[in-house]
């Protein structure tokens, strides 16, 4: 029996739908491991840092890299926070040499002091750097005086100005 030339036009157009879902099934893939290794680049860098090892991890989030970002919420991108030890003092010089680890250059706003006429959450300092396309930022903050500190790190593609 000869195949009618409904038939073979039916074959064609499925062949080319098979091979447009295979081409999307490849390109996604792609994509996704061209993310998956620019997100892992970022956490290797960040987890250079000299984190004291008795901090205690509070949040740790990572915003992976995506086909589309937005400047409101960019990626990948990571955010962090660690409480310091009941009674530990940390030092603006604590969180220089903390990026220093990663090759990162901080500079830090002012001494890290606690306002003494302050209460309720304080942000003592804040250290900004950029290495490697990235903007980092490391602060330190007191929910109120006498509580264990708080270092919060967020680092994030760098800001073209």
């Amino acid at each position: 029996m000869v195949a009618g030339a409904g038939d073979i036009v039916k074959k064609i157009l499925g062949a080319i739908l098979i091979g447009i879902v295979a081409l999307a099934v490849a390109a996604s893939i792609l994509v996704r491991s061209i993310e998956d290794r620019v997100t892992e680049e970022l956490v290797v860098q960040v987890s250079r840092l000299a984190i004291p090892a008795d901090w205690k991890v509070l949040d740790d989030i990572v915003r992976r890299e995506q086909f589309l970002c937005v400047s409101t919420n960019p990626c990948p991108s990571i955010s962090r926070r660690w409480e310091a030890q009941a009674g530990e003092v940390v030092t603006a010089e604590d969180l220089v040499q903390t990026a220093a680890a990663a090759d990162v250059t901080l500079t830090v706003d002012r001494l890290c002091e606690r306002p003494a006429n302050n209460g309720g959450r304080a942000i003592m300092c804040i250290g900004r750097g950029v290495e490697d396309g990235y903007d980092y930022q490391l602060s330190l903050s007191s929910a109120a005086p006498g509580e264990p500190l708080q270092v919060s790190l967020y680092v994030s593609p760098a800001t073209t100005a």
